[in-house]
């Protein structure tokens, strides 16, 4: 599989839209669209890694579809899941983690 197939799977396993990659990394949402519809067009490099990262696979797999990178670990679904909540929710998981930090301590003493 191509660019093309690897990122149209990969949007459909994190359900995600064309919008929503298209508003995060700055590319038109035609753009999106032409790269997952078959035509033809290739991403610059820029765009190929913008996506990526929105996505938290590598461009690598993007590209090559290599199984070993396609699944992102706990760790980067959890700071790509965080980046894209809206500002208020952001803070909201963090005032959640430090109360969790908080009792946690208060739990070892």
């Amino acid at each position: 599989m191509g660019f093309q197939e690897n990122l149209r799977e990969e949007m459909l396993f994190q359900d995600i839209k064309p919008k929503e990659i298209a508003d995060k990394t700055g590319i038109s949402v035609n753009t999106i669209r032409n790269y997952i519809n078959g035509h033809k067009a290739i991403p610059s490099a820029a765009n190929a890694v913008k996506i990526a990262q929105v996505l938290g696979v590598s461009v690598e797999y993007l590209v090559l579809g290599k199984d070993f990178a396609r699944r992102p670990s706990p760790f980067q679904k959890l700071v790509s899941d965080f980046q894209q909540l809206c500002e208020a929710d952001k803070k909201s998981v963090l005032a959640l983690i430090a109360e969790m930090k908080k009792h946690k301590l208060k739990m070892k003493f």
